[in-house]
């Protein structure tokens, strides 16, 4: 990541920050948990995003049916489905004490093909979501006559050294096939 790239990250982050401090001193949430608040704003708006720009949630009809603004959203989902919150800060607060990113909490829909709605979210590392969603791929390379198995594209990025760039270009193109 360039320097400009994340000063532009962590500079969205601190401005996030101040809202969801904002909002939970506004409604009587421990200010503890503004960073966990923080992340869960942040996935909000992905997932809003995602039902309104990505191709497969289109055609599936997938919505994101909380509010529109992420922060009415969030104190929505904070206040409505207790159990996803306390399942939501303590993912967050494994992350902050590893670091890792396999630990860091994502908004997973328990029907993939339901809504963002009470009662269809779950809070899970992003280590087991990642697997969830992991397609196993079979690679026969014709030039050296071998046969090779991944678990996922991951895996197989990271054992053939290729750019992940070049794997976001090659969905990209499908998706733009897809489309016409």
């Amino acid at each position: 990541m360039t320097k400009k790239k994340e000063n532009t990250t962590r500079n969205r982050q601190k401005e996030q920050a101040r809202t969801i401090s904002k909002l939970f001193a506004k409604h009587g949430i421990d200010l503890e948990l503004v960073e966990a608040g923080r992340t869960l704003y942040q996935s909000f708006i992905q997932a809003k995003d995602r039902t309104k720009k990505d191709p497969y949630y289109i055609k599936k009809g997938i919505k994101f049916n909380f509010d529109k603004k992420p922060s009415i959203a969030l104190i929505e989902v904070i206040n409505g489905d207790i159990a996803f919150w306390e399942a939501w800060y303590k993912q967050q607060a494994i992350f902050d004490k590893t670091g890792l990113e396999d630990d860091r909490p994502t908004l997973h829909r328990l029907d993939p093909d339901g809504h963002y709605e009470f009662g269809n979210i779950g809070a899970l590392p992003w280590g087991e979501h990642k697997q969830e969603h992991a397609v196993p791929l079979l690679i026969i390379d014709t030039d050296n006559l071998t046969i090779n198995s991944y678990e996922s594209i991951t895996k197989m990025v990271d054992a053939e050294g290729i750019k992940q760039h070049k794997i976001d270009a090659v969905r990209a193109s499908k998706k733009d096939a897809e489309k016409e």
